[in-house]
């Protein structure tokens, strides 16, 4: 019996992700993140000169290359380490304009998902939705080169102890045990952002805290079958040739778009199970 409410609550939410139209929309959203990876690490690469040191944008991919999927960062790993090591004055301008652009339209991709999903209507203007995507991405720059920081300070507190309490090696032997752990806390604080201040209305961090906790295990289970896939078949190789690396990487954040979307939808129909509410399903949007 058991079994059978939830197939019938998983086909329910099958039809809501349908009827919000999160099929285009998660398509949308990975074109928009993949098209605006490239100006967003030049303008993270400028933008880190204001902080002191150049090098913090590098430690920062980095970082990002040590814990994402190598068969997903290897196609672009080339293209990465050419725009961290080519001096490119003046494009700072460009790259800020770029990467607005490009990572606005997937924020609000985004928003547009979350509201649908929280049967939430959008009321707030056009100007006050672009001045969120800038605070989006600008405030996502800082907290990457707070991390890069962070990245520089840890192995200089390793070389101190090293110095003077060789002894306490022991217990952090290797700082790569703390690059996961990391990038979860990071990834979470993401999608709280996401789920917390894109739709138009505050909601609980109870009310979210299911469907962001099922999309991260989903999206560990995506990201390790994923890499499975990719070591032990080539179908994308032959199907794909030469741009199998670039389209199975565009599968990835696209399938990763949809589970995002997918937890929108798990914490609107918890909500109304909380609130007694019978389960309507949402007709198409024209």
């Amino acid at each position: 019996m058991k079994f059978q409410k939830l197939l019938a609550l998983f086909l329910l939410l099958l039809k809501r992700l349908f009827a919000d139209e999160a099929v285009p929309l998660a398509g949308n959203i990975a074109f928009r993140m993949v098209f605006s990876l490239f100006p967003f690490l030049i303008f993270l690469t400028s933008m880190s000169g204001f902080f002191g040191s150049e090098e913090l944008a590098h430690n920062f991919i980095q970082f990002l290359i040590g814990v994402m999927p190598a068969g997903l960062v290897q196609p672009f790993q080339s293209e990465i380490i050419s725009i961290l090591t080519v001096p490119r004055a003046g494009l700072l301008s460009i790259a800020v304009l770029l990467t607005l652009w490009s990572a606005m339209g997937g924020v609000d991709s985004v928003r547009l998902s979350l509201n649908r999903a929280y049967d939430i209507r959008e009321t707030r203007s056009l100007w006050m939705l672009y001045l969120q995507n800038v605070l989006f991405v600008v405030v996502t720059a800082v907290i990457m080169l707070a991390v890069a920081t962070l990245l520089v300070v840890l192995p200089a507190v390793v070389q101190v102890l090293e110095a003077f309490a060789p002894q306490r090696l022991q217990d952090i032997a290797s700082i790569n045990w703390w690059r996961l752990p990391l990038a979860f806390i990071l990834l979470v604080i993401g999608l709280f952002a996401a789920h917390r201040f894109l739709p138009n209305r505050r909601l609980p961090l109870s009310d979210l805290t299911p469907g962001i906790a099922l999309t991260v295990l989903i999206w560990l289970a995506l990201t390790a079958g994923f890499s499975w896939y990719l070591r032990n078949f080539s179908s994308f190789t032959l199907t794909y040739a030469s741009l199998s690396g670039i389209f199975a990487a565009m599968f990835f954040v696209y399938m990763a778009a949809l589970v995002l979307i997918f937890g929108g939808e798990v914490n609107r129909l918890i909500m109304q199970i909380r609130q007694g509410g019978a389960f309507i399903e949402k007709p198409p949007h024209s």
